[in-house]
Formats: C-alpha cells, structure tokens, sequence
C-alpha cells in the first residue's frame, strides 16, 4: 500500500512484510523522485499510478484469491450484481507481466490514465487506486466480492446459464 502524503512523499509498506503484523514505524517513507531502499517491490506500479492521476492520494496492490483466479482467464469477471454495479468502479484487466517491473507499472499506468480505478492482472493480482486508503480499500473489497461471488456462480450453474454484464438483460437457461 502507499499513501501520498500532503509534502509529495510517499508512505509505503516495505518489502517483504506481511500487513498483519506490520507496525506504523516500519513504513517506508520515500521521495518520488529519489525512492530509496526497503519499500515494497511493487514501486514502479504505485509511482506511475501517482504520476498519471492527480486525484489519486492511495495506491491498494494485492493478491486476493478470487481476484487472481479470475485474472487466470483472460477476461475480467462479471460485473452483474447490485453491489458491483451501484459501488465497484471501473476495472481492467491486463496481461501477464513481471511484478515489480517498469513494464507491469506502465501497463496499468494506460488503464489508470483512462479513469481505471481497479486493474486485475494476470496471475497476479489487483491494484485500486482511490482518494484515501478507505475508498481504495473498499474498491479491492467490491472486486475481490465481485470476483468470489462470479466464481461460485460459475460452479453452481455451469454451462447452463453464463453469467451476464448486462443486468437489465441477463442470460437464461
């Protein structure tokens, strides 16, 4: 995670470190133009993030399960329900590249600069970006639902019934 700060700096999680047992003292305080050592590997991604959108004040980066499954199949998972439709904005999905690469962070710096608010990449995981840790938080929240709740939906009708982006207009049997 990082946090963009009122001076430019940026607070991020170091490297390495799960956040369940993370202090506040062990975050990494990093210049943008001068990052420094010990913050996450993720850096690239959350800098270009930052660089691209100026309302962004918080970078979320992580690997939620569903989430990672869905990125696995080449597309995005539905968006068809009440709460994905009214409160997850936009999402993309990108293609496979290395974490913590300049290619990975220009890849979703494209998406974020459209207005992407959540970027699912393959077999990795998701990124959201928001105004405060709260509402980029809550953005990997809607998705990682969106993607469990497709994912169980998938299992329990199968090829009878795909799942639809169209709620006014879902698949029948």
């Amino acid at each position: 995670m990082s946090l963009l700060l009122d001076d430019g700096y940026l607070l991020v999680t170091p490297s390495g470190r799960s956040l369940a047992n993370l202090r506040p003292d062990e975050l990494v305080r990093v210049s943008p133009s001068d990052p420094g050592r010990g913050a996450t590997s993720e850096l690239p991604l959350h800098l270009a993030a930052y660089r691209v959108r100026g309302d962004v004040r918080c970078v979320v980066h992580t690997h939620p399960t569903f989430s990672v499954v869905w990125s696995k199949t080449g597309a995005l998972f539905p968006r068809d329900t009440v709460g994905a439709m009214e409160s997850l904005r936009a999402c993309a999905w990108t293609p496979y590249r290395k974490n913590g690469t300049h290619e990975l962070a220009e890849l979703c710096a494209r998406e974020f600069a459209r207005g992407i608010d959540v970027v699912v990449m393959e077999r990795h995981g998701l990124s959201a970006v928001g105004a405060d840790l709260e509402d980029a938080f809550v953005q990997t929240e809607l998705a990682e639902e969106a993607a469990k709740i497709a994912y169980y939906s998938r299992l329990l009708l199968g090829s009878v019934r795909e799942a639809s982006d169209d709620a006014e207009n879902p698949k029948r049997p």
